[in-house]
């Protein structure tokens, strides 16, 4: 059970210590980072939207947003058909759409 937090009124708050619980809050470290930027540069794509028409032609149905996400490394979940379907345009495992972290 963790202690309560007292808080004084009578002090300056720059002279308060922050309690344990104030600490923000982190999440786990990333242990996979996506290479969809390299492997696009290594294919000559240049921009976001000629991936996506690429993978909407291919069948893989992703915003455009969502693939923006993806491509610069901030998205919190993938499709099974989208790492399908980008090892498939770059040729490659799906292993290789990933760097460790």
């Amino acid at each position: 059970m963790m202690a309560p937090v007292v808080v004084r009124y009578d002090e300056p708050m720059h002279t308060l210590k922050p309690s344990p619980i104030s600490k923000p809050l982190q999440g786990p470290q990333r242990k996979a980072v996506l290479r969809v930027q390299v492997l696009m540069a290594e294919h000559d794509i240049r921009f976001v939207t000629e991936l996506w028409k690429r993978l909407s032609a291919m069948g893989v149905e992703i915003s455009h947003s969502q693939l923006t996400r993806v491509v610069n490394n901030s998205t919190k979940s993938l499709s099974i058909d989208l790492l399908e379907g980008l090892a498939s345009l770059f040729d490659c495992p799906v292993s290789a759409l990933f760097k460790d972290g």
